[in-house]
């Protein structure tokens, strides 16, 4: 204990003086984006070049100076350092790079930390939206109000924000839908086994679909197999970081890395027709299988115990699975119970020459094996069932296909009724518009304290307001409303319209009223056709 109290009493006076003395550097860590196989960002990892213990990593040194305040000093100078970092990539060309780097929570209890943000974006020129700052969900757990004030501060400088080790803290999936995040990153903890153990990728599975349905973007740490990464690919994640793409580099390094042109490539499952995959841990016996089967045109893939045939199947579509019982570490139904698990479409074979029956029985109502053979086989046998199996996955891929043609449709089908009930609602409140505005239009129209009288292009009358009306109605009482304008307007009024310009003048109507007439064509600046006729009495007539 004493040893212990001496070596971090003597690490906390390094650290004091490790700033000042320069003896932190940074590493940075490539992010891939799958679906264009290009590296899009950068992770800036702090390391302490110590001088007698060498270089140590962060979790070596990180807690030790968040216990002592000194985290936000530290993160100051890695923001700023990484940030001038990048600036010069993209100037060098790389000019799409993102970097991101990790907070802790001493940073959200500093009220000058956005303040500090802003300053060396504007220093180093960085633009704020190829910053990408990563925190915790334990952070929420720390004056919730204030991390969320900072975030959304931070947010708003147009800086990206990214929830790190999700599901690995504390988690309240209420406060995910506020949280301003672009990106959730998903631990390296769920990534390790989801190749080989059904529990892990069905976790993973959960949080990827959530984060999708939130629209975040979905970025894997700790990727480290080509299976992984795979698995991943199929899920639609967007990006990966880990040692299977790249370890943490140091500057040169890296910008050696970024400057790499990396060929178009398709990640995911390799899909090719009748694959199969032989599992035994006998050499003899897997030479056997595969001449057997090469001349049926098959793909054959080969492992010698079951680990070894989940790798396999995380990087191929496989169709039908041969496999032993007895082999070491996993047995051949242990091993398949995964396989349903993981890859339900896929026939599942059991050839042994030893056989526990029971275990076997189970397996096989439960639906974890297709069928089993024993050793020694019957070459015409074995390949007849072969050809069944694959017969069936053939027959179980096309109700797949077309499961998911009616999921389109369906997708397609509900995207269109909601389009067409929006369109709806808008041209209902369109229509409603419409009528208001017709309404207050008639009203006015109604009470102006001149004649309009509106005249198609046939001549037919089709507005007349109610002086209109009081003014040339006869003795008949019936309105001006659909007829021909020479049989109820004056001569005076109806010749004006052969012109082709508007006209104001005076006339003189039958019972003797001096009025003053203006009328003009319609559409020049209007749908309408035809023309209005603007009738008021001249003042002392």
């Amino acid at each position: 204990m004493n040893i212990a109290a001496v070596e971090k009493t003597n690490l906390e006076t390094g650290l004091r003086h490790a700033l000042a003395a320069n003896q932190f550097v940074l590493h940075y860590q490539p992010q891939l984006d799958i679906e264009r196989n290009k590296t899009v960002g950068v992770e800036a990892l702090v390391r302490w070049a110590h001088p007698e213990l060498g270089l140590l990593q962060p979790a070596q040194f990180i807690p030790l100076a968040e216990d002592t305040g000194l985290i936000v000093p530290i993160g100051e100078w890695v923001i700023k350092t990484a940030c001038s970092q990048v600036r010069a990539w993209q100037d060098a060309g790389l000019s799409s790079l993102r970097l991101a780097v990790n907070l802790s929570a001493a940073h959200f209890r500093d009220p000058g930390f956005v303040a500090i943000v802003k300053r060396i974006l504007l220093e180093t020129q960085l633009d704020p939206s190829f910053l990408q700052l990563e925190v915790t969900e334990n952070l929420l757990i720390q004056d919730t109000e204030r991390t969320m004030t900072t975030l959304k501060a931070l947010k708003d400088i147009g800086i990206q924000l990214a929830l790190d080790d999700f599901g690995t803290g504390y988690s309240c999936l209420g406060y995910l839908k506020h949280l301003p995040v672009n990106t959730l990153k998903i631990d390296r903890s769920f990534v390790n086994n989801v190749t080989t153990h059904p529990e892990d990728a069905a976790l993973a599975k959960a949080i990827i679909a959530m984060a999708q349905s939130l629209r975040l973007r979905v970025s894997v740490e700790g990727v480290e197999t080509e299976g992984q990464l795979a698995f991943f690919a199929d899920q639609h994640c967007e990006e990966i970081q880990g040692y299977h793409f790249s370890r943490p580099l140091p500057e040169e390094e890296c910008a050696k890395f970024l400057q790499q042109s990396r060929p178009p490539r398709a990640y995911g499952r390799i899909a090719a027709e009748h694959t199969m995959l032989l599992v035994d841990d006998e050499v003899n016996i897997l030479n056997a299988l595969k001449r057997l089967f090469r001349k049926e045109g098959y793909q054959i893939l080969t492992a010698d115990n079951g680990l070894a045939g989940l790798e396999l199947l995380a990087t191929h579509q496989v169709g039908v699975i041969i496999s032993d019982q007895r082999m070491p570490e996993m047995t051949g139904v242990e091993f398949l119970r995964r396989v349903k698990e993981l890859y339900p479409e896929t026939l599942r074979i059991v050839l042994s020459g030893y056989a526990d029956i029971q275990t076997i029985t189970d397996a096989i109502n439960e639906g974890a094996i297709y069928k089993f053979l024993a050793k020694p086989w019957e070459d015409d046998q074995l390949r007849e069932q072969v050809r069944e199996a694959f017969h069936r996955y053939e027959l179980k891929q096309e109700n797949i296909r077309l499961e998911h043609e009616v999921n389109r449709a369906n997708r397609e089908l509900q995207n269109i009724n909601r389009d067409l009930q929006r369109r709806v609602a808008e041209n209902t409140e369109d229509l409603g518009h419409n009528i208001t505005v017709l309404q207050v239009s008639q009203e006015v129209l109604e009470n102006l304290p001149i004649a309009v009288i509106g005249i198609d292009e046939d001549g037919l009358i089709v507005l007349a307001n109610r002086q209109a009306e009081s003014l040339f109605v006869g003795g008949d009482g019936e309105s001006l409303l659909g007829y021909d304008m020479h049989a109820r307007l004056p001569a005076a009024l109806t010749e004006c319209l052969g012109n082709t310009t508007g006209v104001t003048f005076g006339t003189v109507l039958a019972d003797d009223r001096h009025v003053k007439v203006i009328w003009r064509r319609m559409g020049e600046t209007c749908k309408s056709r035809g023309h209005i006729l603007m009738i008021s009495p001249i003042d002392g007539e």
